[in-house]
């Protein structure tokens, strides 16, 4: 599956990326900002986002909002990777995408959650 990572923190994309290619079979493009984020997920075909929430440019929410927003029900799936996990949080996560993974995670359980996020979600 071809999965679009936001991530600004250098450390945590190569982690994530490295698990999810290596454990999961997946391809995993990396962007570091929002507006990237936005960019990429308009312009090519990924089936699932993983945005950050805490980014440069644009955090993940307005990412998500605006994604859908131009997609217009053709939106694919929007995981959430976030330290921030206050149920005010959670809940805007939830509401707005099809789910959130807390942050730190375990590189070696990350895909495990994302395949449960997605399976709830079809």
């Amino acid at each position: 599956m071809r999965v679009l990572l936001a991530e600004d923190d250098p450390n945590i994309s190569i982690i994530a990326k490295i698990s999810l290619e290596k454990i999961a079979g997946h391809e995993v493009t990396v962007v570091n900002d929002g507006e990237s984020a936005l960019q990429e997920a308009l312009t090519q075909n990924y089936a699932l986002i993983l945005p950050d929430e805490m980014m440069p440019k644009m955090n993940g929410l307005k990412v998500c909002q605006e994604y859908k927003a131009r997609t217009e029900g053709a939106a694919k799936p929007v995981i959430f990777l976030s330290a921030k996990s206050q149920d005010s949080d959670i809940r805007e996560f939830t509401d707005n995408g099809t789910g959130f993974i807390p942050k730190p995670f375990d590189p070696r359980k990350l895909p495990a959650p994302i395949e449960e996020l997605l399976k709830g979600a079809a």
